[in-house]
């Protein structure tokens, strides 16, 4: 089997690379593709780039979905980019009833259909269509009007399906998460734009009965599945607060309510550290 690949020539790279350069330059700005809408995480990894794999991760109640539809709000209907997102585990009326909440300061119990109209005109394309292999993203891309994705988001790794052929719900191993993984970067770098994967983390069996409210680490994803070598920019989610943890573990031992923090756990570009934001029961992360 032959495999074409697009030849890119060194000066057509220099030049892409210096007019990114430039833009950064001009704007005063550290920001070297999409802003994710926190000023520090964007500080620290310069955003979200062109062919960049993100894997968002953590273990359950760290609120990862919540945090992702986060960054669509500031994204899409802040900053206004296009995004693309394929959500595998709530519908599109969910999702959007939730991004409402989190615009509105409002529970999602007085979310009505007039209110999630008004949402109509935003530049968010949205794909509720579960078990999707990475192939059928691509042929679903295809039919998005062309260069309308500046961004792809996907919730989640565990509920994409490794062949059309595949139940719905099957439990993907170790081998087929990291196939995906490979695939989905393939994909941004053949596409040149960011896509931002949530993942699902699973502690090793040895863990389990243990004291669960440490921070979670790159080891750990590595344990579950190695597919931290296909992704540019790792966060981990961590809430002390969902522990019943009242103050954080440093020299200022502040409270942890309404905290949760970003840890940057692997970063292509920027420094690796620990970012704090806010968290609220109707806006989510702020």
């Amino acid at each position: 089997m032959m495999i074409f690949i697009e030849r890119t020539t060194l000066s057509s790279f220099s030049e892409e690379l210096a007019k990114r350069t430039e833009n950064i330059s001009k704007g005063h700005s550290k920001i070297d593709g999409i802003s994710t809408g926190f000023d520090e995480l964007d500080n620290l990894t310069m955003g979200f780039k062109p062919g960049d794999l993100t894997l968002i991760t953590g273990v359950d109640g760290m609120g990862k979905t919540h945090f992702l539809l986060s960054l669509i709000q500031k994204i899409v209907f802040e900053k206004k980019y296009n995004a693309v997102f394929f959500s595998l585990q709530m519908s599109k009326q969910q999702v959007l009833s939730k991004i409402l909440c989190q615009q509105k300061n409002i529970s999602e119990n007085i979310v009505g259909i007039t209110n999630i109209n008004e949402m109509e005109n935003f530049p968010l394309y949205l794909n509720d269509f579960p078990a999707l292999t990475v192939s059928d993203i691509e042929e679903t891309l295809s039919c998005v009007p062309p260069d309308f994705a500046k961004i792809i988001m996907l919730d989640s790794l565990e509920l994409l399906s490794i062949n059309k052929k595949d139940k719905v719900g099957k439990i993907l191993n170790k081998r087929e998460l990291t196939k995906i993984v490979f695939k989905l970067k393939n994909l941004a770098l053949k596409l040149n734009i960011p896509i931002v994967l949530l993942s699902n983390l699973k502690l090793a069996q040895k863990e389990i009965g243990k004291n669960l409210s440490r921070r979670p680490t790159l080891l750990d994803l590595r344990t579950y599945a190695p597919i931290d070598t296909y992704a540019d920019l790792i966060l981990l989610l961590y809430r002390p607060e969902y522990y019943k943890i009242k103050d954080w573990d440093d020299e200022e031992n502040k409270s942890t309510d309404g905290e949760a923090e970003i840890i940057i756990a692997k970063s292509n570009y920027g420094k690796l550290a620990n970012v704090r934001i806010k968290w609220n029961v109707f806006k989510d992360f702020i």
